[in-house]
């Protein structure tokens, strides 16, 4: 028994020396070939287009929300139906607050008497 215990010994030592240098543990993969690239790339700068293009859009849609529904008027001189041409009735645009009697004198408050009085 001891002389089999040996050579299996012998023989696995034999095997994992004997074929060590001949196969890599490991394929290496081929080197990663590097570009260089530009400064910036095409889809940076048209997500900064689009980017800007949509607060631009963003800006004049709340520039005409706050005009036709304040009594601010036109202060950039945009223009639009009731403000540079005449308000069409059949149209969806929004009519401004001025043409709907919204702008104007405010009203004055009336007085009222107290409804709980002091006795004395």
């Amino acid at each position: 028994m001891r002389k089999i215990l040996a050579g299996i010994i012998i023989s696995a030592m034999f095997t994992t020396t004997a074929f060590a240098n001949v196969i890599p543990p490991v394929i290496q993969p081929p080197p990663v070939k590097f570009v260089p690239h530009g400064a910036g790339g095409a889809g940076g700068a048209g997500a900064a287009a689009v980017g800007g293009f949509i607060g631009f859009v963003a800006i004049l849609a709340g520039y005409d929300l706050v005009r036709r529904t304040s009594c601010i008027g036109d202060p950039w001189r945009l223009g639009g139906p009731g403000f540079s041409e005449p308000y069409n009735e059949t149209s969806n645009v929004l009519k401004p607050l001025h043409l709907r009697g919204g702008c104007g004198k405010a009203k004055k408050a009336k007085h009222r008497r107290a409804v709980v009085a002091a006795r004395g």
